[in-house]
């Protein structure tokens, strides 16, 4: 049987052992508790073409880095130090009720006066700038549209959860010349942003339409794949409002994520036999 290509190659084996841990895991938490046995992520990890000493070797060192536990002899689920980050990732279902409307104000941050000596300090506070969808305007100025709810000060607490040192200024900054908000406005390449909204789109339509006909091994490689790749574009979308982008060619788009991963989540759990 011959299937519709996908615009891109979703079914190509560039995942680690460590990635297939601690995201199957995390999809867990969707399906199950959250704790799974050795066997189903070795089960897992073998549609990737992933040795089973591999899975284990990276299970030891996930443990090590706080990244996993064990409630029980032979079963695993996140750790505290995957949570944060594992919290934010599931919250992409939910990614519109934290848009609001845009007044044309910018949210702020400000880290010139911030050590980069720091190395880990650096990398926290570039992470949580990236999750944010902040970019930088001139140098230790960083912005965002201020169009997030709940404004300025759910902003900042969500900032420092994710890293950012607490003695960084975040605020509210408005009445930008029209040069300085016509850069603050190009910061972002809201063509390339329309442009994955509409590819994902189109993948994920082409996917649904055929995952059931696909060998199971198939399905839930390209279910984790392709799925993997929308939840990303997600979560690190810097969720600009309009008319910076086009928000309708978004909206549609993880609508039909949402359904995809349910799909997805449906058929891992039949393969790893979860009831």
């Amino acid at each position: 049987m011959e299937y519709r290509r996908i615009s891109r190659n979703v079914v190509r084996m560039d995942v680690s052992a460590k990635a297939v841990v601690l995201e199957v895991l995390s999809a867990g938490e969707s399906i199950v508790d959250g704790t799974l046995p050795v066997r189903a992520l070795v089960q897992a990890a073998s549609v990737f073409d992933i040795a089973e000493n591999s899975v284990r070797v990276a299970i030891v060192r996930l443990r090590a880095e706080g990244l996993l536990e064990s409630p029980n002899r032979g079963e695993y689920r996140l750790g505290p130090s995957a949570q944060m980050v594992n919290e934010r990732i599931h919250g992409w279902r939910t990614v519109s009720s934290r848009l609001g409307e845009w007044d044309g104000s910018w949210a702020a941050v400000f880290t010139a006066d911030l050590s980069r000596t720091d190395r880990p300090a650096l990398r926290r506070r570039q992470r949580a700038l990236r999750y944010l969808g902040f970019e930088q305007l001139k140098t230790g100025l960083f912005l965002r549209p201020n169009n997030l709810k709940p404004g300025i000060h759910g902003l900042r607490a969500e900032l420092r959860g994710l890293g950012l040192d607490s003695k960084a200024s975040v605020f509210r900054m408005e009445d930008l010349n029209p040069e300085q908000d016509a850069c603050a406005r190009a910061l972002w390449d809201s063509p390339s942003l329309e442009q994955t909204y509409s590819r994902l789109h189109g993948d994920l339509k082409i996917s649904m339409d055929r995952l059931e006909e696909l060998p199971i091994n198939d399905s839930v490689r390209e279910a984790f794949l392709l799925g993997r790749e929308g939840i990303r574009q997600v979560v690190l979308d810097p969720l600009l409002p309009a008319p910076m982008v086009d928000t309708d060619k978004r909206s549609t788009m993880v609508h039909l994520l949402q359904s995809y991963c349910d799909k997805g989540l449906h058929l891992w759990a039949r393969f790893l036999a979860i009831d």
